[in-house]
């Protein structure tokens, strides 16, 4: 059985917005004038069952977005799906690789894609679960076309980026010992151009969900401790310098790190279940804020100082964003119905966010939208999305399924 670990972790806030699908129309439901505008808002073939989980900026000015199409919604096999658009959206391209699930895309200075895909199987009962994960990392030409795949036995990856020497390096975790359901070890592996690899580190105890190269030719990895049970303090960043060697590794008062950035100055900002916070460049808390309920999948920095959260309410199923200032008071907001939101980049007039539509109880689409920043935002509080009733229709869908199967 084939599955995917991102949409375990995703599972409830996926499932409520099945059932608020079916009531509510797709749209913005948090409008104000410290809300951004939606510059543009697309749905990739919705007849198919697609998602969305990461969209990066391209040169030419577009948008290369990764995320999985399945044959059936539950039990379906699962494809991995990169698609092309130019800068409002519209599709260029696309391209699906079989039988694999996304992780991370990267456009690579030569032209063409750097692409993180994986396969987790598991085996046994519920009451006692067996994984095992082999990664890949595929070099996509500029028209999605595959060139080359190497494989990364072992290793269930989260993300990749090119390298200044023009290789990779790809972060993720290990089942350690294979098999084993609870001991997981982060892992960094740095290749050449050809996807070989060069040199790996681990860290037992941990998992890594978030990755990137730094500006000094370092990397930071972010992750949890408890990748299974998300327990309060067990979201890590870790620095290791160009050789691999670790430079600082330390724990916040935080469950889980999802994602992680660096920022002009050389500090890192991150984000994950229910906090976001920033830390110095030796990895000393600066600040920590609460979410409210809300899961941060993503994190941005924005240019006029500051940074932009985004993701989904665990509560509700909502997607949400907001923006910063550079100590993390909210400035503005905005969510939207029926729609999970779980990738979000920079561009050149705003922001892009990547995810899920959800068009009914049993049909999605893969989705992506533009927005700008509001013209005069001001403090403001955290998003809210109607819990209670959200929260009622999350349990009873709970009760009935805790992952795709």
């Amino acid at each position: 059985m084939t599955e995917n670990v991102r949409d375990f972790w995703k599972s409830g806030a996926i499932l409520a917005a099945l059932l608020i699908a079916a009531v509510l129309p797709a749209g913005i439901v948090s409008a104000s004038e410290t809300s951004p505008e939606v510059a543009w808002n697309v749905t990739f073939a919705p007849e198919s069952n697609n998602k969305f989980d990461a969209v990066e900026p391209t040169a030419d000015g577009g948008f290369i977005a990764l995320g999985s199409t399945l044959a059936e919604r539950y039990g379906g096999s699962e494809s991995l799906l990169l698609v092309k658009t130019d800068g409002e959206g519209n599709e260029v391209w696309n391209a699906t690789f079989a039988e694999i699930s996304p992780a991370s895309v990267a456009e690579t200075a030569g032209g063409g894609y750097i692409v993180a895909a994986f396969n987790v199987s598991s085996s046994g009962s519920d009451q006692d679960l067996a994984y095992e994960g082999t990664s890949f990392l595929i070099r996509a030409d500029a028209n999605g076309t595959e060139e080359w795949r190497q494989s990364l036995p072992g290793m269930k990856i989260s993300s990749v980026e090119e390298t200044a020497d023009g290789g990779y390096v790809a972060i993720g975790w290990l089942w350690n010992p294979p098999g084993s359901e609870n001991e997981t070890a982060a892992v960094i592996v740095k290749t050449d151009g050809d996807g070989t690899p060069a040199w790996n580190r681990t860290f037992p105890g941990t998992a890594a969900n978030a990755g990137i190269a730094t500006a000094d030719g370092g990397y930071v990895l972010g992750g949890t401790s408890s990748p299974f049970t998300y327990d309060i303090g067990d979201g890590f960043l870790i620095s290791l310098d160009a050789d691999g060697n670790t430079l600082w590794h330390e724990n916040y008062q935080v469950p889980v790190i999802f994602d992680v950035e660096e920022t002009d100055d050389g500090r890192f900002v991150y984000s994950g279940n229910y906090w976001y916070g920033l830390v110095d460049r030796e990895g000393e808390e600066v600040w920590l804020r609460n979410m409210e309920g809300l899961t941060g999948y993503a994190v941005a920095l924005r240019p006029e100082g500051g940074y932009v959260v985004a993701g989904t309410d665990a509560r509700s199923g909502e997607g949400f964003v907001f923006g910063t200032d550079a100590d993390g008071t909210i400035l503005w907001n905005t969510a939207f119905t029926a729609t999970g939101i779980y990738g979000a980049s920079s561009a050149p007039d705003g922001y892009t966010l990547a995810g899920i539509r959800f068009l009914s109880s049993d049909t999605s689409a893969a989705w992506l939208a533009g927005i700008t920043e509001p013209v005069n935002p001001a403090p403001t509080a955290a998003p809210g999305f109607g819990a209670a009733a959200a929260g009622a229709a999350l349990l009873l869908l709970l009760a009935g399924r805790r992952r795709r199967g």
